[in-house]
């Protein structure tokens, strides 16, 4: 059977790579998260076939940093080959930022960093960021960034070109209309700038649009788990008209090479 035949009988993909580039963990502040623990996602992670997540814990995002970023290193040690987790830095604490990527970028399993600049009340091209950029670009390590409005898009298109090295994804691909046409141009500008399909404002067609817009290289599959339920944008991917190859190379292709291009380095 193909994705589709799968999908729609329900079935987990168990023949097909699946990395999810864009998850959280934990509780969050505004409501409740079912399975918002590494194995309550684990569970929701089998019913799909999907083999790892990559998150960024929602304390991380909020009010603790550090104990976010714990968090996601207890994941990735507990369950080694199921999680590849984000370091959350917090630009509002600069002298830091260094050291806590230090701290994570040592353990194992840690592959990239996570930057919500929505939730911290910083925007993306602040000097305060720079630090990670800078290590982004070092290492070729993945930078996923709340991406949201055309604003956030353009300064995307500025930092690109500032740290070419970097592997920059764009989470939400831009979130509305206007800006996901402007991010679109972006990633043919750039190389090494990525969309998700982590997508809260989703519309009928919106995968083949973005394919049709950027070519599957340049997708990403993400799902905002566990502060969304999973299902839903799986099976905007899964049912999708587009080839077999694109739905493998978003499901987890093109995200195995980034990560690999990152413990290349480190390695």
């Amino acid at each position: 059977m193909n994705i589709y035949e799968k999908a729609k009988k329900g079935l987990p993909l168990d023949d097909v790579l699946i990395i999810d580039c864009h998850c959280h963990m934990g509780s969050w502040q505004h409501f409740n998260v079912p399975k918002g623990s590494a194995e309550g996602m684990i569970e929701s992670m089998d019913s799909l076939g999907v083999n790892i997540a990559c998150p960024t814990a929602h304390a991380a995002i909020g009010p603790d940093y550090v104990l976010g970023n714990d968090m996601v290193i207890e994941a990735v040690k507990k369950y080694p080959d199921r999680f590849a987790g984000y370091i959350t830095i917090n630009p509002n604490y600069p002298d830091d930022i260094k050291n806590e990527l230090d701290r994570c970028f040592a353990i194992d399993g840690m592959i990239g960093i996570k930057l919500h600049p929505s939730c911290h009340g910083r925007k993306i091209e602040h000097k305060n960021y720079n630090i990670a950029y800078e290590a982004a670009n070092s290492l070729k390590c993945p930078v996923l960034i709340h991406v949201w409005g055309m604003g956030d898009v353009m300064m995307i298109d500025r930092v690109a070109s500032r740290y070419p090295e970097a592997s920059i994804i764009m989470g939400h691909a831009g979130a509305d209309i206007d800006a996901m046409e402007l991010a679109m141009e972006v990633v043919k500008k750039h190389e090494n700038v990525y969309v998700d399909i982590a997508i809260s404002r989703a519309r009928e067609g919106n995968v083949e649009w973005l394919v049709d817009g950027v070519g599957a290289d340049k997708v990403l599959y993400g799902s905002d788990m566990p502060f969304f339920d999973p299902r839903p944008t799986f099976g905007r991917l899964a049912y999708a008209n587009i080839s077999e190859e694109d739905k493998r190379k978003i499901f987890g292709l093109n995200m195995k090479k980034i990560i690999e291009r990152y413990r290349a380095v480190r390695d």
